[in-house]
């Protein structure tokens, strides 16, 4: 465990190294994600600054939602898509065989090696808000409550990157799939709101049969003290169940990759 302890905080120090190469470059890419999240929180109050209640849920409660997907969506861009993006690349190009030849796990080494930081602020952005709209609600919260908060956090986290990882390796399957990484953060806007949004069988689609829609409303819904527990388990089981599938595709697809191309 020390090696892989090791190796990730070194990957982390290269990574930035190569970030301050180009610190224009850093701070364009800066000044856009913190673009983002503000116009993501100005289009809030413009669609919902006027409106008491949406299925159920008030406007502060909503705002929590919002800032459970802001954290959510500062890790999608500094984690997710540059590892998915050299993954399928170095598929590709034929990179992939030095993954694999290193002695260390190659989806270690595949889902940690690259991380960006223009993205981390809007992380904590997302936090303080959170803070911030609980304290403004007065809500008072268990130790138990902040466990499972972050316990279902990050249970989203492993879900969202079981799902990438799992498009990332179609790749092994099909040749110049390049666009197969745009594809989970199409599935952004369906957590961006509450699961209570959507109804019939969109919400047994997206609540249960592929259950997206918990990766924000969940933890949400805790902190609020509604806690569904059976909804919990459920997304906790489905994971785990998620993540095993997705590692032994990994292993199956692995044998078709030939180090010239999917």
């Amino acid at each position: 465990m020390k090696k892989y302890w090791d190796l990730f905080w070194h990957f982390r120090r290269i990574q930035l190294m190569k970030m301050m190469e180009y610190r224009s470059d850093f701070l364009f890419w800066l000044v856009v994600s913190l673009m983002w999240t503000a116009f993501n929180y100005f289009f809030f109050y413009l669609i919902f600054g006027n409106v008491e209640t949406v299925a159920g849920w008030t406007q502060d409660e909503l705002m929590i939602v919002l800032s459970f997907f802001t954290m959510i969506d500062a890790l999608t861009w500094s984690i997710f898509w540059p590892n998915m993006s050299n993954y399928t690349e170095s598929v590709f190009s034929g990179g992939l065989s030095k993954y694999l030849l290193q002695p260390v796990n190659s989806i270690f080494l595949l889902t940690t090696e690259h991380i960006t930081y223009h993205n981390v602020p809007r992380f904590f952005i997302g936090l303080a808000v959170l803070i911030a709209t609980a304290v403004k609600m007065d809500i008072s919260v268990s130790f138990l409550q902040i466990v499972l908060v972050i316990t279902l956090f990050l249970i989203s986290f492993v879900f969202l990157y079981s799902g990438w990882f799992l498009l990332a390796t179609i790749s092994l399957w099909v040749e110049k799939l390049q666009n197969i990484n745009d594809i989970m953060p199409g599935f952004r806007r369906i957590y961006q709101i509450p699961r209570q949004v959507y109804t019939g069988i969109t919400s047994l689609t997206v609540s249960f049969i592929f259950p997206v829609a918990l990766v924000t409303s969940l933890p949400s819904e805790v902190l609020l003290g509604r806690t569904p527990i059976f909804l919990c388990i459920y997304f906790a089981v489905f994971t785990f169940v998620f993540a095993l599938i997705s590692y032994f595709f990994f292993k199956v697809s692995i044998t078709k990759y030939s180090s010239v191309g999917g």
